[in-house]
């Protein structure tokens, strides 16, 4: 069994629900403007984060465009979201104003998915477990560490990539990390639920990936995980 001093692990979609982190955002929004906070208006937002989202290109991580540009798209593409909902649900508030009263909402949530706490808490060296946890993400700075608060007394180190000045699945992004920690690839694991980022990323600097994939969703493409996991507490057993 390979020896990890590092365990490297994804913020959103592995530890932290960053759709109910964003449906909370929403609510507490449209509460500071006055909205009647409905499912309906909930849904139309969801829907159209995704949507903006999508256009904008985000999700397309391995584009030369968007890794120059991501941290840039990210900021703004929330005024889009904005200028479709007021359309639908009339609002006098300014769309780009709003977008960054989002942002701020954002960067105040922070929900852990069931057991991710107690997860990090047997493997933490803080906690008197064998691993430095360090957390490796993409997104904004501002919002990842308001968003990370809750878990810093089990983590070594938390990266963004703006911080970083690249995404993942960028080369860029792990060998800062390990320039940080003054580590190796082979010292470390990667643990996300992306296969198009975090775990191609892996692979591409020579590190040890673990996929989460709680939907037991077909591996395809040209990653290769060296473990997958259906439920957190799995790495466990494989540590």
């Amino acid at each position: 069994m390979q020896k990890y001093k590092y365990l490297i692990f994804d913020a959103d979609h592995t530890l932290y629900d960053y759709i109910a982190d964003e449906l909370q955002a929403f609510r507490d929004l449209y509460a500071e403007l006055g909205m009647p906070v409905t499912e309906e208006l909930l849904a139309f937002s969801r829907h159209n984060s995704e949507m903006v989202w999508t256009e904008a290109g985000l999700y397309d991580v391995h584009s030369p465009k968007i890794q120059a540009s991501y941290h840039a798209l990210y900021r703004s593409h929330v005024k889009g979201i904005f200028e479709n909902v007021f359309k639908k649900f009339p609002c006098e508030a300014d769309t780009e104003k709003t977008g960054e009263r989002f942002l701020y909402h954002l960067s105040r949530q922070g929900k852990l998915f069931v057991g991710a706490e107690q997860v990090l808490s047997a493997l933490s060296k803080k906690q008197g477990g064998r691993y430095e946890i360090v957390i490796g993400t993409n997104g904004l700075s501002f919002i990842q560490e308001g968003r990370l608060r809750g878990i810093r007394g089990l983590v070594e180190r938390i990266f963004v990539s703006q911080a970083l000045n690249a995404i993942k699945p960028l080369p860029a992004f792990y060998h800062g990390i390990f320039g940080a920690l003054n580590a190796t690839a082979d010292e470390c694991l990667m643990i996300g639920d992306s296969l198009s980022s975090d775990i191609a990323g892996a692979n591409a600097v020579g590190m040890d990936a673990c996929w989460f994939n709680p939907k037991g969703v077909e591996l395809t493409g040209c990653a290769k995980p060296k473990y997958q996991i259906a439920r957190l507490e799995e790495i466990l057993s494989i540590l």
